[in-house]
């Protein structure tokens, strides 16, 4: 796998190797892989502030064992409250997605990303089997120069590999699986629930009711203030603020949120 990372060195004259661990094990095989290279700098973990904790608990747990550098980046303290309360309730759709990813996780790596030098691969767990639906062409290759920042590439060393692939590579390497995933089937570091189902707050409630109790007092301050849109992963579009629908560019964000966008 080194030869993916050493092509992408020499093509794009990179400097850094950092890897996007969310706490899912697709990720964690990837950040596994990128970590045998001499140029590995670290691990960068995006804190959306709405998530399940557990899960940053486990990055940063399996990053001070393995001695892996951690850069936790984070979204302001506070801004998917706003965010929902200021722009017209709770997300929903694709378009209200890239609202939230933009926000919650694309400004704080920007933000942190700003105040380092060099070009730098950012190796993702993108894998194409992980969605039923066709994924857009600029995700779909291992290794794609960010069209909008010169400094950043996006490497995907584990594209064509299966769940079995990345559960084997994860026991070879003794390391731990993240229990949030187990119970959920994802990380769930991001709860935006603008691509969720309506049914997912019931799991969430019966295995971490400190979040479910946070989103639900969310739901009733919307109620409480008129906003329409008061359900989080609410499924009707009529009544999601335009406010909450900012498009921003799909291919740009994508390896961000991938797996929202899979699901």
């Amino acid at each position: 796998m080194n030869d993916l990372f050493d092509e992408a060195i020499e093509q794009q004259q990179l400097t850094h190797l950092y890897s996007l661990f969310s706490g899912g094990h697709d990720s964690l095989a990837a950040t596994a892989l990128a970590a045998k290279h001499p140029l590995f700098s670290g691990v960068v973990h995006i804190n959306t502030g709405i998530g399940i904790e557990q899960t940053r608990t486990f990055v940063r747990d399996v990053c001070a064992e393995r001695g892996w550098p951690l850069h936790e980046v984070r979204a302001p303290e506070g801004l998917y409250e706003e965010l929902v309360l200021t722009r017209g309730g709770f997300p929903y759709g694709n378009a209200s997605h890239n609202t939230m990813l933009f926000y919650l996780k694309q400004q704080p790596l920007l933000r942190w990303h700003r105040k380092i030098e060099g070009r730098h691969g950012f190796v993702t767990g993108i894998r194409r089997q992980e969605s039923n639906r066709r994924m857009g062409a600029g995700i779909s290759v291992p290794i794609r120069p960010d069209p909008k920042n010169t400094r950043m590439i996006w490497l995907s060393p584990i594209l064509d590999w299966s769940s079995v692939d990345c559960g084997r590579l994860i026991e070879e390497e003794g390391l731990p699986r993240n229990s949030v995933v187990d119970l959920l089937h994802r990380s769930a570091e991001c709860l935006c629930g603008a691509l969720a189902n309506s049914g997912e707050i019931h799991e969430i409630a019966r295995w971490f009711p400190d979040t479910a109790l946070r989103i639900n007092a969310l739901e009733q301050e919307c109620e409480r203030r008129g906003i329409p849109a008061s359900v989080w992963a609410g499924r009707d579009a009529r009544w999601i603020s335009e406010n909450q629908m900012t498009m921003f560019s799909k291919a740009d964000l994508a390896p961000l949120c991938v797996s929202c966008e899979a699901r």
